[in-house]
């Protein structure tokens, strides 16, 4: 029906009668319509066609980023795909936007790695059986001192020395009068000594024999830590492993260690795991907790003679082990060079020198603005530079924390950054035997 004016007629009508009445008025009304109804047809016209641009525009870049061969676009997006496949609960990261295809092609390198690992086992030769004593590395500072460019070869001796003059009237030696200098959290004042290799040490502590490096480089930050004598390094289990993991620092308050990191991997269903159920073998000090699994990963042990041995079956005389991978170095042959299918993520290494030093590596990540993460091979380089004769990857990610004197030292992407997840255990570092 049509719309009644006051009168009751009906609006039709009205209009007829006006344009009779008032034929100039309504020839204007009915110009200014049809004017209308243009601008409204040309204004969608010119909204389809933007929108139809836009499409065309961001199906063009979508192509570029996906299929290009562009060696800078070939780069990052290797490096994005790997490091949504890396991770156990963002793979949808990938698989969500980009095609099946472009994913295996990027990812069949890091089964080709994977493949050959096998063919990589620690093999101490004869003349290595024996690790050079590190006693002198040890103990109070008028002691340790007159040795201590031999012991301490890693550092740059002037950049101590000025230290050491700069705070001449500090507190600088412990209750048993070792040094000890600490600044080794994340977010601490550097100390402005450095190593031979350019890295800020952020700790010494000739107590435990430990250095600590802070490894700062483009787009991540973490911490190393070298220790003298492998004989203080163990493995050590959470206390209710099996049905549930512990953090970090409680593992290693409950074993009376100074430093640990994180070690195995472990069931983590849509990142709700508990760190109760580890993957792969466990032997902490000759006791087994877990069997080996069946897999192409490592395992990682120490044997009676400290010796840290990476392979593919659980060594003779073994007192500690776990499994992960991949190795990165192997008999002094550095096996990883950059992404290598693994991406750029919080990382957790553990390694060994050839006289027996241990390196322990955590590096932070998933945090843009302080740390992103580091790939594989820039972690290798990194501990094949100072002195890695035997390295091999650990659990990373959210898991990735180190532990020094009673705090956590680095900055994990978990809920808790503090204290980073429960884990199934960890690499520790206890006092030296007096």
């Amino acid at each position: 029906m049509g719309v009644k004016n006051y009168a009751g007629q009906s609006g039709w009508k009205v209009v007829e009668e006006e344009r009779v009445k008032n034929p100039k008025q309504a020839k204007r009304r009915a110009r200014r319509a049809t004017k209308r109804r243009r601008r409204k047809k040309r204004g969608l016209a010119q909204l389809v066609t933007r929108w139809f641009v836009a499409a065309v525009l961001l199906a063009a870049v979508y192509c570029v980023l996906v299929f290009s061969n562009i060696p800078f676009i070939e780069k990052w997006r290797t490096i994005y795909i790997e490091t949504a496949m890396g991770t156990m609960n963002h793979q949808w990261l990938a698989t969500r936007f980009l095609p099946q295809t472009v994913i295996d092609d990027v990812m069949k390198g890091r089964m080709a790695i994977e493949l050959q690992q096998e063919a990589y086992n620690s093999a101490w030769g004869a003349e290595e059986t024996a690790f050079p004593s590190h006693a002198d590395a040890i103990g109070p500072w008028k002691t340790v001192k007159k040795h201590f460019s031999e012991q301490y070869p890693e550092i740059d001796q002037a950049s101590l020395k000025k230290y050491l003059e700069k705070h001449k009237n500090k507190k600088l030696l412990d209750k048993d009068g070792c040094l000890l200098i600490d600044r080794a959290a994340y977010d601490e004042e550097k100390t402005g000594i450095k190593t031979i290799y350019g890295d800020d040490v952020c700790a010494i502590d000739t107590h435990n024999g430990i250095v600590i490096v802070s490894l700062d480089g483009d787009g991540y930050a973490g911490r190393m830590a070298i220790v003298k004598n492998s004989e203080q390094v163990r493995l050590a289990t959470a206390p209710n492993l099996g049905s549930a993991g512990s953090y970090l620092d409680r593992i290693c308050e409950k074993n009376d260690a100074v430093l640990g990191i994180n070690a195995s991997g472990f069931s983590d269903p849509e990142g709700t795991g508990n760190g109760g159920e580890a993957f792969g073998m466990i032997l902490s000090k000759e006791k087994l907790y877990r069997k080996s699994l069946d897999t192409t990963m490592k395992v990682i042990g120490l044997d009676k003679k400290n010796h840290l041995e990476i392979s593919n079956t659980l060594p003779d005389g073994a007192r500690d082990a776990m499994q992960f991978s991949p190795a990165l170095v192997v008999n002094g042959e550095q096996l990883i060079s950059g992404s290598s299918g693994w991406g750029l993520q919080p990382r957790s290494v553990i390694g060994q020198t050839k006289d027996g030093e241990m390196l322990l590596a955590i590096v932070d990540g998933r945090q843009p603005g302080y740390s992103v993460g580091i790939t594989l091979g820039d972690l290798a380089d990194i501990l094949y530079q100072y002195g890695a004769y035997q390295a091999c990857n650990l659990d990373g990610g959210s898991s990735a924390v180190m532990y020094y004197r009673g705090r956590i030292i680095t900055h994990s992407s978990a809920a808790n950054s503090e204290r980073g997840r429960h884990i199934p255990d960890g690499w520790i570092v206890t006092e030296p035997k007096t």
